[in-house]
């Protein structure tokens, strides 16, 4: 993806987030940067054309969570997309799909899923038919 140019001097705050949210949400679309186990805050705001301070605040503010945890929900809205993949869950394992949507660890992974489901990856799988 081309790197954006600096934004023009002289906007308001709300502005500014708007513009940098967009890039954003456009960079994570094309690109699927959540995917990648390594992406960091400092990435990110180069993609934007900011430091990471103000990265970190825009999306505190306009995400309403930490860097961190934009990332998980990210990579939670992929774990929903491959659980719903026909026969995806019937050929992978629970470390598979959580290697396939970025997450640098299993029990990372766990956490995130228990946190929007309020259940295990393996329980939730068995609830909805896929294999032991």
């Amino acid at each position: 993806m081309k790197r954006p140019n600096a934004l023009p001097f002289g906007l308001e705050k709300e502005e500014i987030n708007k513009r940098l949210e967009q890039r954003l949400d456009d960079y994570a679309k094309k690109t699927q940067f959540y995917l990648r186990k390594d992406v960091s805050l400092k990435d990110i705001a180069e993609v934007l054309v900011t430091n990471r301070t103000y990265a970190s605040r825009m999306i505190n503010e306009l995400k309403g969570c930490k860097f961190n945890d934009y990332v998980n929900q990210l990579r939670m809205e992929k774990v929903d997309e491959l659980f719903h993949t026909p026969g995806y869950m019937n050929t992978h394992s629970i470390h598979d799909l959580a290697n396939d949507c970025g997450f640098a660890s299993v029990s990372t992974f766990r956490r995130a899923f228990a946190k929007k489901y309020d259940r295990t990856p393996l329980n939730y799988a068995k609830i909805h038919g896929f294999k032991d």
